[in-house]
C-alpha cells in the first residue's frame, strides 16, 4: 500500500470511526495548547511505524483560537516535487482528552512533551497514531 494511501486511509478511518480513551492519556487537554501550527513527524498503524515520504511529512494542522482547524496535505507531482494537494478548514472542539473535527474525525489527544501533539484514532481493528511537532 502506498504511503499516501495510508495517510488518506488514516483520515478516512478517523472520519468513519470514533475513538475511546486510553489509560495513559491525560484526562483533560488545555484547549489553548493545540492552538498553532503542527507538522506531521511520525505515524504508526497498530504500533508499527509507517514509512512517510517528504510530502507526507509536510502535512500540517493549524488550529486557531476561533475553533477552526486548517488541514493541508501534499503530494508529489510528475517531477517528484511536493506540492499542496488539498487545504481544508473545519470547526473543532476539545472535550477532556478528545478532539473532534467537524468532518467527523475523532481523536484522543495526548501531549507527552510540550512541543508534541499526538492524535490517536481507532477503528474496530486498527489503531493509528500520528505525532506532530509544533512549527
Amino acid at each position: 500500500m502506498s504511503k499516501k494511501l495510508i495517510v488518506f486511509a488514516l483520515i478516512g478511518l478517523s472520519i468513519t470511526f470514533s475513538c475511546s480513551t486510553d489509560d495513559d492519556i491525560v484526562g483533560t487537554i488545555n484547549e489553548t495548547f493545540i492552538i498553532g501550527q503542527w507538522q506531521l513527524s511520525s505515524s504508526t498503524k497498530n504500533g508499527t511505524n509507517i514509512d512517510l515520504d517528504t510530502c507526507d511529512l509536510m502535512e500540517t494542522y493549524v488550529f486557531n483560537n476561533s475553533n477552526k482547524v486548517s488541514i493541508t496535505l501534499h503530494t508529489s507531482n510528475t517531477e517528484n516535487v511536493c506540492e499542496e494537494d488539498s487545504k481544508t478548514t473545519y470547526d473543532y472542539t476539545v472535550t477532556g482528552a478528545n478532539l473532534t473535527i467537524s468532518n467527523n474525525s475523532a481523536f484522543v489527544v495526548s501531549t507527552p512533551e510540550n512541543a508534541t501533539l499526538v492524535l490517536t484514532s481507532k477503528s474496530s481493528s486498527d489503531t493509528f497514531v500520528n505525532t506532530y511537532r509544533r512549527k
